[in-house]
């Protein structure tokens, strides 16, 4: 069991933004490259645009994207890759108005670090709902790093069954609780963490110099705070591990922005096949238009899921929308076609050049 807590960070590579620029300018979806390449472009990239920022901390900027399931170690997209090109664009205007995540960016990252980064978010959330504020300060964020990861490895030792992860985790927490953090070394492990809590929306900054400082914000006609409403739904490291196993990301998220929502059972708002390739074609197109041989169907479901709700304010469940996917397939099994994996389960959707080629012709009618 993998501790939901990206490890390798660096300050410079705090903005979730950053991953757009390394998925959409920087990386392939088909072609591997060296991490030193994309640590460059990426560099040049931020620095085009006004912002610090050097190939080492490009190279932590690669890291975390591999850490955060975006790309591979050859630095190829993997699904969750493709899933940020499909929903997330780069902004003209200053770097900060590139950086400000609209509503369908927010539920991406939300996305994203959740899976890989969820045990961070947590425990930085409780400390904010607990303490309000924390501010600049070394002593400060070497000493929250220290703890942040010396109680969320003990968690994990707790809940693993693998001897050979149950080893690793003592370890490391015995290395953590020995050696510390000094110097930046905190800054650099904590506020990946907290800028995304912010530019999610969920915490806020006050201006304060150059110094960071992170709070929450003010309590609106007495209505729970979004990282209060996370807490609740997700109290625990068991809790966010169901959450995710199980999909409900999109559910969790619904209620921490507080989008005021339509439920759509399946048969009711999408009734026919021909809706259903409605939804999926536009995103399946933009996938297999980058030579990527078989469009990954969770990519194509993410999508969705995200449109629908940041869009229309439609709350669509990932086994609800996969479910209208079988059924189409089950109508038009010639033209929707499904490769399984290990588990016999529908992973990647392939669809005919005829029912592309229809598709085409309807939009452009």
């Amino acid at each position: 069991m993998r501790p939901r807590i990206v490890f390798r960070t660096h300050y410079q590579v705090d903005e979730p933004a950053y991953m757009e620029f390394l998925i959409k300018l920087c990386t392939s979806p088909v072609q591997s490259t060296y991490r030193e390449l994309v640590a460059q472009k990426l560099a040049r990239e931020i620095k085009t645009r006004g912002g610090k920022l050097n190939e080492d901390a490009g190279r932590y900027g690669a890291d975390l994207a591999e850490d955060l399931g975006l790309i591979t170690s050859n630095n190829v997209w993997t699904d969750k890759g493709h899933l940020v090109d499909l929903i997330a664009s780069i902004n003209y205007g200053t770097l900060e108005e590139q950086l400000k995540l609209n509503l369908a960016e927010k539920l991406l990252y939300f996305r994203v670090f959740l899976e890989a980064d969820g045990a961070a978010l947590l425990f930085l959330g409780r400390k904010l709902v607990e303490c309000r504020a924390v501010a600049n300060s070394e002593a400060t964020w070497n000493a929250l790093a220290k703890e942040m990861f010396v109680e969320i490895y003990s968690n994990y030792l707790r809940l693993t069954n693998s001897t050979s992860e149950r080893v690793e985790l003592r370890r490391m927490v015995n290395r953590i609780n020995t050696q510390g953090y000094k110097g930046n070394s905190g800054e650099h492990k904590i506020f990946v963490h907290l800028h995304t809590l912010y530019r999610l929306g969920l915490i806020i900054r006050p201006e304060n110099g150059r110094s960071r400082a992170y709070q929450l914000p003010d309590n609106a006609q007495g209505k729970p705070r979004g990282l209060e409403i996370l807490l609740n739904e997700v109290p625990d490291m068991l809790s966010l591990e169901k959450v995710i196993n199980t999909h409900r990301w999109i559910e969790i998220a619904t209620k921490v922005f507080q989008i005021d929502r339509i439920h759509s059972p399946v048969g009711t708002a999408y009734p026919n096949t021909e809706k259903v390739l409605s939804l999926v074609m536009p995103y399946y197109e933009q996938i297999m238009s980058t030579g990527t041989p078989m469009c990954p169907l969770s990519t194509i479901i993410e999508a969705i899921l995200i449109d629908q709700l940041a869009n229309k304010s439609l709350l669509l469940s990932y086994n609800d929308a996969m479910s209208m996917i079988v059924a189409a397939q089950k109508e038009r099994p010639k033209d929707i076609r499904f490769h399984v994996d290990r588990r016999g389960r529908p992973a990647f959707l392939k669809l005919s050049e005829d029912i592309v080629e229809a598709c085409f012709e309807q939009v452009t009618a």
